[in-house]
């Protein structure tokens, strides 16, 4: 009888609201082929991200950078990775086995995947693209995360390729909130395509969390956000990449 009393009580109090789920995101840009991904995923381990977005990693016939960390993270290459390849060499380079582009890792299950190309060169300079996935938060919570890497080069066309890159991405994305969207922008806070994420009402959490240089002097690499409180986060030393990791804690 007591039973049945405690169970019918319970079963008369409203469900609560969702608690909050913990994010920590790490971007990093991993410098290509030559990377040391078991130690790259010591630096990841260690910094307790659950969700990771890279750039400039590659999957060839023999060394999927993909799969190695997946493996060496405890992670499922199906359910917890997704490969965007479109970073690949342009048709005046030497041709290379396999493909090079962004990818997103994640503890959180993957629901769905997107790749989404941003450009379509016919000569040298290498092709860019942009990487997505929704993850699985717990119950009905999801977290919808890009990455991708664009043309660098200090030059006038170099610039205006860049630009009009970041233009498709904003274009892309519309008014759509609930978003975090990371990467190697090869552009300074200060410049006018770092200016324009701002001003379409991305949030900048480097500029709060971690304003300090990430490749050389500068800040290039971001972790922007719409829709998504961070907490905390940093750029983190290491000298496995000429690019330092970005970490940022958030909350969903």
């Amino acid at each position: 009888m007591i039973t049945a009393v405690v169970l019918a009580v319970t079963s008369a109090i409203p469900a609560t609201a969702q608690a909050a789920t913990q994010l920590v995101v790490l971007d990093w840009n991993i410098h290509g082929e030559s990377a040391d991904m078991k130690a790259i995923a010591k630096v990841i381990r260690d910094s307790g991200a659950n969700i990771v977005t890279l750039q400039e990693i590659h999957r060839r016939p023999d060394a999927d950078q993909v799969r190695q960390l997946a493996d060496e993270l405890g992670w499922d290459i199906t359910a917890n990775a997704h490969f965007g390849a479109g970073d690949n060499v342009g048709p005046c380079d030497d041709p290379q086995p396999g493909n090079a582009g962004n990818a997103i890792l994640s503890s959180f299950k993957i629901v769905e995947r997107v790749t989404v190309p941003l450009t379509n060169f016919t000569t040298c300079p290498v092709n860019r693209s942009m990487a997505g996935a929704k993850l699985a938060l717990g119950g009905t919570s999801t977290i919808t995360v890009f990455s991708t890497h664009l043309s660098p080069g200090l030059s006038q066309t170099s610039v205006s390729r860049r630009e009009a890159q970041a233009a498709k991405v904003l274009n892309y994305f519309g008014s759509r909130s609930q978003l975090i969207l990371t990467g190697d922008f090869n552009a300074k806070p200060t410049d006018a395509l770092s200016k324009r994420f701002v001003s379409a009402g991305w949030v900048d959490t480097g500029a709060k969390y971690a304003n300090k240089p990430t490749h050389g002097g500068a800040r290039i690499d971001y972790i922007y956000t719409k829709g998504v409180t961070t907490t905390s986060g940093s750029v983190l030393s290491t000298t496995l990449s000429d690019h330092s990791p970005v970490i940022m804690r958030m909350t969903r």
